[in-house]
């Protein structure tokens, strides 16, 4: 029956599905066959054709998978990330700047390309290189950063050669940082003469810091330049105090359950018909030694409290506060604090440079090219925003600050676009009086991630650390969707990362940043 030709086949099919009476007939007897044999060829080639369709069906589905799979892989190729050695040199490196051993970079590698996983010596080498190429990139971003610095803080910490820390607080660009074999005043004195536009240094109560400080003052002033703002830092200075008001707190607890003690003992003396003469005396002497006790203790909290908010930019009633304010707040609260338990803080407290922020913060103001009248409603009105406890109180006191805070208000809207820009300037100026060095605590901590896994501490990896710190974007904060160089003022081209950075020679990278200076 298949040999039989297809134009016979679809004729005997015409005449037996379309065909009038007698056609059939008729066609059989041209072809000189049976009327059977025609019924039977049209019967094959009704189901060779439904055959044929079945096929189609099951192409046409077989394609239409085939495309899904094809628009899956490509959406999965679109995705994926080819683990190779440059890849798995890219992992590395970023974890070693984030403080992740290589032996546990290894194992994360081994999760996603188990056969192809480079070794922990392989991937060492390749971040050693890395760190000396970050060295010399580093060398050209320092040209452009440095000079752009007028605020730093500086500190040291120990990897157990010491590592000099400087980091700009504004930005948290870490200026420098490599390891020395001391920490005398000359080495800092160094650190800070690459920073030619420096004018604040913030700095803890090391005798280092404090001789690198004022070594960098003398060569200024002999240079003619504007000698540094030397700023102590009140972090660690007011550290110690909580510990003797931790002190007191203890002492008056300890009081307190043994005077609850001793009149417990006293109630039972009552309830079973004792004898109550000794035991009362000792419960009301108990009694009188914890109120001394909490006395003591609060008496303490307030002055403590009262010390603290002399360092602080606005008093608590909103006013700016300066250097005599401050210093006739400590001379009436400090000799009140006993020296067994206050006397470090006592000696940090009183330095001169602790109050000197507030000196520059009157300079600053007094520079600004505004009406006074201006100025003085600006200020007045930042000060009692940053103090908003003194303005919800329900007390006359507080309702006069409301009604100043109105008043600064009209002021500020009556001078139009003057008072704009003096409320910007004035807010940008106290956002910069910065009164502590603990900021260079963020940068240390950097550190220290990387000091609880390994054991040595290489410049190369320092280098590193440093270029992807100051190249990484910010995730969350005020400074998020920025990275530190962004934010100090460094030409960056956009969609620049960390990683094409290390590709670049210093001189591809001294263009790239001149290029994007020139467009800015």
């Amino acid at each position: 029956m298949g040999m039989v030709a297809p134009e016979q086949r679809i004729a005997s099919a015409f005449f037996v599905l379309f065909g009038k009476y007698g056609d059939v007939s008729r066609y059989a007897q041209e072809r000189g066959v049976c009327r059977q044999w025609v019924y039977r060829e049209a019967a094959s080639l009704r189901n060779a054709l439904a055959t044929a369709r079945q096929e189609i069906n099951t192409l046409r589905e077989q394609l239409r998978q085939a495309l899904e799979l094809r628009t899956e892989a490509e959406a999965r190729l679109a995705k994926s990330v080819v683990v190779d050695a440059q890849k798995q040199e890219e992992l590395a490196c970023v974890g070693q700047a984030r403080g992740v051993t290589l032996r546990d970079c290894q194992g994360l590698l081994q999760v996603l390309a188990p056969e192809q996983t480079l070794s922990v010596a392989e991937l060492g080498r390749r971040t050693q290189a890395a760190g000396k190429k970050a060295g010399k990139l580093l060398a050209v971003l320092d040209e452009f950063a440095r000079q752009k610095v007028r605020e730093a803080a500086a500190d040291e910490i120990y990897v157990k050669d010491p590592v000099l820390m400087v980091v700009e607080p504004e930005s948290l660009c870490w200026l420098s940082g490599h390891l020395s074999d001391t920490v005398s005043g000359e080495a800092w004195a160094k650190e800070f003469d690459l920073l030619p536009n420096l004018e604040q240094v913030m700095r803890d109560g090391g005798t280092g810091l404090e001789k690198g400080v004022a070594l960098a003052n003398e060569q200024r002033q002999k240079d003619g330049k504007n000698v540094l703002t030397d700023q102590g830092d009140h972090f660690h200075a007011l550290r110690h105090g909580g510990v003797g008001l931790n002190k007191a707190q203890r002492q008056a607890r300890k009081a307190l359950a043994q005077a609850e003690a001793a009149q417990k003992e006293l109630d039972e003396c009552t309830r079973q018909g004792q004898s109550r003469t000794g035991v009362a005396t000792r419960a009301s002497y108990a009694w009188q030694k914890a109120e001394e006790a909490f006395d003591t203790w609060q008496e303490r909290e307030r002055l403590w409290q009262k010390t603290k908010q002399a360092l602080q930019l606005f008093t608590p009633d909103g006013e700016l506060n300066t250097r005599q304010q401050a210093e006739a707040v400590l001379a009436e609260t400090l000799p009140q604090l006993p020296d067994s338990d206050f006397a470090k803080t006592k000696r940090h407290v009183q330095k001169p440079e602790m109050l000197n922020y507030l000196d520059r913060v009157q300079e600053k103001l007094a520079a600004l090219p505004f009406a006074a009248e201006v100025k003085q409603a600006a200020i007045r009105q930042e000060g009692l925003r940053r103090r908003p406890e003194a303005l919800r109180a329900e007390t006359p006191k507080a309702a006069a600050l409301r009604g100043v805070m109105l008043m600064c208000a009209v002021v500020l809207s009556k001078a139009g676009d003057e008072g704009v820009q003096t409320a910007a300037a004035v807010k940008d100026i106290f956002r910069r009086a910065y009164r502590a060095s603990s900021l260079v605590e963020c940068i240390n901590s950097v550190l220290r991630m990387h000091q609880a896994g390994h054991r040595r501490m290489t410049q190369e990896l320092l280098d590193l650390k440093r270029l992807y710190w100051n190249c990484h974007t910010f995730g969350a904060g005020r400074r998020r969707k920025t990275t530190p160089y962004e934010r100090l003022g460094v030409p960056w081209p956009p969609g620049l990362q960390w990683w094409d950075v290390l590709k670049l020679t210093p001189e591809q990278l001294r263009d790239k940043l001149s290029t994007a200076k020139q467009a800015a």
